[in-house]
C-alpha cells in the first residue's frame, strides 16, 4: 500500500461520509478525528522519520477504516435519534398518505436495522470489507428513508389534521355533554331538586 491510497481512500470514502456527519451539526465527532489524527500522524512518519512507506500507509489505512466504520454508527445513530423524535411527537402520522405513511415508515426502519445488524455481525467477525460493503448499504437505505419519510410538508400537514381532529373531538364532547345534561334536566326534573336537597 502507498501514501497516495492512503489519501485516495480518505478522499473518495473518508470525507464524504464525515462532510454529512459534520453537516448535521456543524461539528465533528471526536472518535472520528482522533482517527483521522492518528492516521495522519503515521503518514507523517514517512517523512519525517525515515519509517517505511508500506508500513505507515497500512497503518495509516487502519486508523482510517476505523473511523469510517464510526461514522457510519454515527450516521445511523442520528438517524435512529431523529427516527425517535418522529415517532414521540404530538403528530398522528396514521393520517399521512391514506394510512400507508406510517406502516411504511415502520417497514423500512426495520429494514434499515436489520442492515445495521448485518453489517455489525460481519465486523465482530472481522470480514471488514463485507461490513463496509453492508455500511454502505445501510447509508443509502437512511439516505432514502430520510427523502421520503422526513418530508417537513407531509408532517406539518399531519399536525394540522391532528390539530383539527383533536378539536372536532372536544367540541363534540363538550356539545354532547351540554346536550347529555338538558335531556337529564328535561327527563327527570325532579333529580336535580333531589340531589341538591343532599
Amino acid at each position: 500500500m502507498t501514501e497516495k491510497d492512503v489519501y485516495q481512500f480518505y478522499n473518495d470514502k473518508v470525507k464524504i461520509l464525515y462532510s454529512e456527519i459534520e453537516a448535521r451539526n456543524n461539528t465533528l465527532p471526536v472518535e472520528l478525528l482522533f482517527e483521522i489524527h492518528s492516521a495522519f500522524d503515521h503518514l507523517k512518519r514517512i517523512h519525517i522519520d525515515g519509517e517505511s512507506e508500506d508500513r505507515c500507509a497500512e497503518k495509516a489505512f487502519s486508523h482510517l477504516k476505523r473511523g469510517l466504520l464510526d461514522t457510519f454508527k454515527l450516521k445511523l445513530k442520528y438517524h435512529n435519534d431523529d427516527c425517535t423524535k418522529l415517532l414521540q411527537s404530538k403528530t398522528d402520522l396514521r393520517f399521512v398518505d391514506n394510512g400507508k405513511f406510517l406502516p411504511s415508515l415502520l417497514g423500512k426502519r426495520k429494514e434499515i436495522i436489520n442492515h445495521a445488524t448485518e453489517a455489525r455481525t460481519f465486523e465482530s467477525k472481522n470480514d471488514i470489507d463485507a461490513a463496509f460493503e453492508k455500511w454502505y448499504e445501510v447509508s443509502g437505505l437512511i439516505d432514502e428513508f430520510e427523502k421520503e419519510f422526513f418530508d417537513p410538508l407531509k408532517i406539518q400537514w399531519a399536525k394540522k389534521i391532528n390539530f383539527l381532529f383533536n378539536s372536532w373531538t372536544f367540541i363534540v364532547g363538550v356539545v354532547s355533554g351540554i346536550i347529555g345534561s338538558a335531556i337529564v334536566q328535561y327527563l327527570f326534573p325532579g333529580l336535580f331538586r333531589f340531589l341538591k336537597k343532599q
